[in-house]
């Protein structure tokens, strides 16, 4: 009797398309979400000075309706072991 072995899909590929929709929707999200936060608080001093950055980012990149508030490429890094955390939060920590 000759046994069939069953297809097992690769689904790698997929997997980086999935990966590449859940950063599009996380970063659409958070930036309207952060976005209102910032117009929608009087009390923010520094208010009207971020607004028009995010906006004059915008107009650099004709993907954008209004403003820009993420970078554009999407390069994630998967911070899998403490000495890459570590690593990565101290890069982070002197380029601001």
């Amino acid at each position: 009797m000759h046994h069939v072995k069953p297809h097992t899909p690769d689904h790698r590929g997929s997997q980086i398309e999935n990966q590449s929709g859940i950063i599009c929707d996380l970063k659409k999200h958070t930036s309207k979400t952060i976005l209102k936060a910032i117009a929608d608080n009087p009390q923010e001093s520094r208010r009207e000075w971020m607004l028009s950055m995010f906006e004059w980012a915008g107009k650099q990149n004709t993907n954008n309706k209004n403003y820009q508030f993420w970078e554009q490429h999407n390069q994630p890094i998967e911070l899998n072991t403490t000495l890459l955390m570590e690593t990565r939060g101290r890069k982070l920590l002197l380029q601001h």
